[in-house]
């Protein structure tokens, strides 16, 4: 099922936790947070976060993140929620993102721009896989980020960086490839 529904995930720490993903699923429609254990999978940690929803706010919080996923934000974001990490002007897109994986419930796939702070981006790949303890309402993703950094790469305060989603609800349903999703402008 890897090989033919997620081809397009190209980043082999990615393919490699997605078929961890679903070897631990097993029959059920999704895996728990208990299945994953670090041991198993240690050439995804530094990549890797969890994340859980507060319904009550529509808030997402961070559990913990590996140390590729805090050396970018520049400190530990475990225990923090997504508003008070993300930039206001890229919060919506951001929650988007994760809401997309929450409530499909659906395996969420991001190439492109995957990171942006300040004027330094990050491209490169993300998976954001739900966690469900009773197999049926979600209650917490795995996501990991694979990326490389870049600098100064804007051309006359645009920087021509697009992002391809592509969202896999676990329904069985289609993929949908959401793609060109954005194109970021630098102002002065």
């Amino acid at each position: 099922m890897i090989e033919r529904n997620f081809a397009h995930v190209k980043h082999k720490v990615l393919r490699r936790l997605v078929a961890y993903w679903f070897d631990k699923r097993s029959e059920r429609s999704m895996t728990s947070r208990s299945d994953i254990d670090p041991v198993d999978i240690p050439w995804a940690l530094s990549s890797i976060w969890l994340c859980d929803y507060q319904p009550a706010d529509r808030r997402f919080r961070y559990r913990l993140a590996g140390e590729q996923i805090n050396d970018f934000w520049g400190y530990n974001i475990g225990g923090r929620y997504l508003d008070e990490i993300v930039p206001a002007r890229r919060l919506s897109e951001a929650h988007q993102c994760l809401a997309a994986a929450y409530e499909g419930p659906s395996i969420v796939h991001d190439f492109g721009r995957i990171y942006m702070q300040d004027e330094v981006f990050a491209t490169g790949e993300r998976i954001i896989l739900p966690l469900s303890d009773d197999g049926r309402e979600v209650n917490g993703l795995l996501g990991a980020s694979c990326r490389d950094w870049y600098r100064d790469l804007a051309l006359d305060g645009v920087l021509q960086s697009r992002q391809t989603a592509t969202l896999t609800p676990l329904n069985d349903a289609a993929a949908i490839r959401l793609a060109d999703r954005s194109t970021l402008n630098f102002s002065p």
